[in-house]
């Protein structure tokens, strides 16, 4: 298998449209679009319907008083920039940097047109995961063909840990659509020439910096998007090249955010200040690898003199340099956390289960021991099978199967630096159903061959 519909030899002449060949590749052409339109339909259908009925069931609603997380930040932030108070922490309207602005702005581009109810966010995350499944689809086509493609979309599509987060008004859905849409972009990128290929190049950088300032491990984009151009080339200085241009556009669509967070927080803060904390937490004496809110409440504490925007840069910075410093000193301690951060990070996937659960509000989440079992069995079957598509690469270490791959390998190493929750591999999910769907095509090649019934 290989990228499918490479551009034909520059000597190959078109065929006439009146003739007998042109007519018969019109044809083809036309059942092609239709095959494809029809499969878009129909995995934007079960996915719309999926996750429009989970939310219809289990909706978790910010503003009901549940206790202080992130759905709430996003929901009140976007509450404040809608009514035009700027980007501001909702709880004390200060201007801040705590969290990636990304789907704040989404999120408040919305409630300014539809009115600031949580019922917006829930038919966003419900079009963009549904989105996430077309654009999966495409993505498959480009890597193993027509079936790939449909069966990976489906997957995603019915997957209950993709599903279950359309409840909750956190920045995974709007991140992984960006993820999935650049992996697309990536796999286009080696068939364009000339003025084209520096505009998908643009393009693909653009993206990037879009998806880096929803979720900060967007940055992780550059290097899959270089180490699979090499390897899909065998040509190092063109992927250098190719990924000189992504990285220079990424940095300007960045940038503006940057200088507005000097200006507002007077330091220097690339994305966001939650970076700091994240990887002390990760790394310290007492880290366990998973989440610990109050790991670095005694550096908030240190600042507690500074007003509101001098304390949030300065415990940040001060938490990434106890983190690195803690990293480099204490590498057999590190060794040791390798392993229980993989493990919180791909032990189940029903943390979206977590946060719809609201007993202390009244909103207790039914039977959900059952759904917990549902979506952890869903989620270790395509676990399993994703090693098909992984054994399909080692016999094909060409092919574009290589790109969910490193995905997967370049995303949870970027992970492993700080601490790891389940939640965390959302993004990777659609690289696993891909994965699990190369493999199952793969394999149903072999049935064939050996003659065996498949319809």
């Amino acid at each position: 298998m290989s990228i499918q519909g490479d551009p034909a030899p520059a000597g190959d002449a078109a065929p006439a449209p009146d003739s007998s060949e042109g007519k018969l590749m019109a044809r083809l052409r036309s059942r092609r679009f239709l095959t494809h339109a029809a499969w878009v339909v129909v995995i934007l259908a079960v996915a719309l319907t999926a996750r429009s009925l989970w939310v219809a069931y289990a909706p978790a609603d910010p503003s009901d008083g549940r206790h202080l997380n992130d759905t709430q930040f996003y929901y009140g932030s976007a509450v404040q920039l809608a009514e035009g108070k700027g980007y501001v922490n909702p709880w004390t309207g200060i201007g801040t940097a705590q969290w990636p602005p990304g789907y704040t702005f989404l999120l408040a581009g919305l409630f300014r047109l539809f009115g600031s109810h949580v019922e917006v966010g829930w038919g966003a995350n419900i079009v963009l995961g549904a989105l996430t499944c077309v654009a999966l689809y495409a993505v498959g086509c480009l890597i193993a063909g027509q079936r790939a493609g449909a069966l990976a979309g489906l997957l995603l599509a019915v997957l209950p840990g993709h599903v279950f987060f359309s409840s909750v008004l956190l920045s995974e859905i709007p991140f992984t659509l960006l993820t999935v849409v650049v992996m697309a972009l990536i796999l286009l990128v080696p068939r364009a020439k000339g003025d084209w290929m520096v505009l998908r190049l643009a393009v693909v950088g653009a993206l990037i910096g879009v998806a880096a300032l929803v979720r900060g491990q967007g940055l992780v984009l550059l290097p899959t998007a270089a180490l699979f151009w090499w390897l899909s080339t065998a040509d190092l200085l063109r992927a250098l090249k190719w990924t000189a241009v992504i990285v220079i556009t990424c940095v300007a669509v960045i940038a503006p955010w940057t200088i507005r967070n000097y200006a507002v927080m007077g330091s220097f803060v690339f994305i966001s200040t939650n970076e700091g904390g994240n990887l002390y937490m990760g790394n310290h004496e007492g880290a366990s690898g998973g989440f610990d809110l109050m790991a670095a409440a005694w550096i908030v504490d240190e600042y507690a003199y500074l007003p509101p925007k001098k304390q949030e840069v300065r415990a940040s910075n001060r938490a990434l340099h106890e983190g690195l410093e803690f990293m480099f000193s204490h590498p057999d301690k590190e060794l040791q956390l390798i392993g229980s951060k993989l493990r919180y990070l791909y032990q189940d996937d029903e943390e979206s289960l977590l946060w719809i659960d609201a007993p202390e509000v009244g909103k207790p989440l039914e039977s959900r021991p059952v759904w917990a079992d549902i979506t952890n069995d869903f989620y270790f079957t395509v676990l399993a099978l994703s090693a098909g598509g992984l054994v399909y690469w080692l016999r094909r270490p060409r092919s574009a199967v290589a790109l969910p791959l490193i995905m997967v390998l370049l995303f949870t190493a970027g992970q492993l630096l700080f601490f790891t929750v389940t939640r965390f591999h959302f993004p990777m999910l659609p690289s696993f159903c891909l994965l699990a769907a190369v493999g199952l095509v793969w394999g149903a090649g072999y049935v064939r061959r050996f003659g065996l019934p498949l319809d």
